[in-house]
């Protein structure tokens, strides 16, 4: 490993500090929303479930990256061979085996609800079935890279658990590649048809709802990883931030995330003012053709065209 790996490695346990921080407050302000929320649903009990497990998964990831990084550029600053040469070492001790499985299955939970979102906002189950496929795959080598990095002198960096990895990182790239162009297809699609500009629809069809409900600053991330990865550079490891999704479930107990009967209530409004804007089409030009007979009677000169203005001024009123 170079300098550069050691520096990445510094520069990722920062951002994993800021993020866990973050989260942090985030877990509490769900906790305080659903103790002061005394119509508790079902749904609701879930999600606090779900948002406490990735939390511990991740303390427990941010706690073991973090000691081994003491371990490795202070306990044994003095190690022989330097910083290097205790990582080689060290780099299959259980600590970092316990870290890399809390991280992994923190992932595939995070995966999994975003499949669901992308089900809840598309309202069909076929939708989900390419990303099932490739949930599973990431699930199948998440176990393989485990089983190899944990192997005694096993090396999450070297040798076959290297082919876990790329596997691993090119299947949760798809993965959120597909699920985040889904989500915000399907947003932009419902607030343009809708109006994002009437009230009520912003927070469903807005920028905030896209780049959280898409997880897309994750999706970026994912992808400036692989592509690091991908050509062997070690700054790739300062990109493997691990997935902070307590702000989907912050903005599912307020009742502003997307739920299938939003998107029912959306769909049945896009349907409804398609038939009201043909209806109305047609009858302004049924009435402008009667206008025009009428007017023709009474010697007046005028075109449908300019009767259709009218109407449409008059409905305008």
């Amino acid at each position: 490993m170079t300098s550069l790996f050691q520096n990445s490695y510094y520069v990722l346990n920062n951002i994993n500090a800021i993020l866990y921080g973050i989260e942090l407050v985030v877990y509490f302000m769900i906790v305080r929303h659903i103790m002061r929320n005394r119509q508790r649903t079902r749904a609701d009990k879930l999600l606090i479930a779900f948002s406490t497990v990735p939390l511990v998964l991740n303390t427990i990831y941010w706690t073991t990256q973090t000691y081994f990084g003491e371990q490795m550029w202070i306990v044994h600053a003095d190690y022989p061979g330097g910083m290097d040469a205790y990582l080689a070492a060290n780099v299959a001790v259980w600590y970092q085996t316990w870290g890399t499985a809390a991280i992994t299955v923190s992932n595939l939970m995070a995966d999994a609800l975003m499949m669901y979102r992308v089900y809840v906002i598309w309202d069909n189950t076929s939708v989900v079935v390419v990303s099932a496929v490739i949930w599973l795959g990431s699930l199948g080598s998440g176990i393989g890279l485990l089983i190899e990095s944990s192997r005694p002198n096993g090396n999450y960096y070297a040798g076959t658990a290297t082919k876990f990895v790329t596997a691993w990182n090119a299947l949760v790239l798809s993965f959120n590649v597909i699920t985040t162009s889904l989500i915000c297809g399907r947003i932009l699609y419902i607030g343009r048809q809708v109006s994002v500009s009437r009230e009520g629809t912003q927070a469903y069809a807005g920028v905030v709802a896209i780049i959280v409900e898409s997880a897309l600053p994750f999706t970026l991330g994912s992808m400036a990883y692989v592509i690091a990865y991908s050509i062997g550079s070690d700054l790739a490891i300062a990109f493997s931030c691990y997935a902070m999704f307590t702000l989907i479930a912050l903005r599912v107990l307020e009742r502003r995330a997307w739920r299938k009967e939003s998107t029912s209530a959306f769909l049945t409004t896009i349907n409804f003012s398609d038939r009201t804007a043909a209806i109305t089409t047609r009858g302004g030009s049924s009435n402008a053709d009667y206008e025009l007979e009428k007017r023709k009677d009474a010697g007046s000169s005028m075109n449908v065209s300019t009767l259709q203005a009218e109407n449409a001024a008059d409905y305008a009123v």
